[in-house]
Order: structure tokens, then sequence, then C-alpha cells
């Protein structure tokens, strides 16, 4: 999950998440896009946070919809990715 520390959207997003989690269990690592070496980072989702990744795979972005969701992350599953 890439966000920073001023993000609304981004403890909305994380609320949601979890309530994805109770149906797909997964683990969620966070990118402070503002911090020292995540430039790379913060040039490209600087207007977007929160932007979500499953498996290096662009997942969604500002608001999360636990359906849909929870049907993108079965789908990566079952393909494998």
């Amino acid at each position: 999950m890439f966000t920073h520390s001023r993000c609304q959207l981004c403890v909305d997003a994380k609320a949601a998440l979890e309530q994805v989690r109770a149906e797909v269990p997964f683990e969620i690592s966070e990118v402070d896009i503002r911090k020292p070496g995540n430039e790379r980072w913060f040039d490209e989702y600087k207007y977007d946070v929160p932007v979500i990744h499953a498996n290096g795979e662009f997942l969604l972005w500002h608001r999360v919809s636990v359906p849909d969701t929870i049907a993108k992350l079965r789908d990566i599953r079952s393909r494998g990715v």
C-alpha cells in the first residue's frame, strides 16, 4: 500500500482492507511515498494515494470497495500471480 501520513483516504482504505482480509487473508506492507528513498513512488503517486499493489501488480487506488477488492484478489490468486 502506497501511502503518506496526511492521507485520510489511506485511513479509510486500511479499514476496508481489514474487512477484505477477513475473506481473503493477506499481509499489508506500507510504503510512505514521502520518506527519503521513495522519490520514485512519490513522483508516480503523489496525487493518487492510497495505491494498492498485490504481488507486484496494480490492484486499485483511492477508495477500496470491499466486494470488488475481494473479487480482484481471488482472481489474482487463481492466476497464480
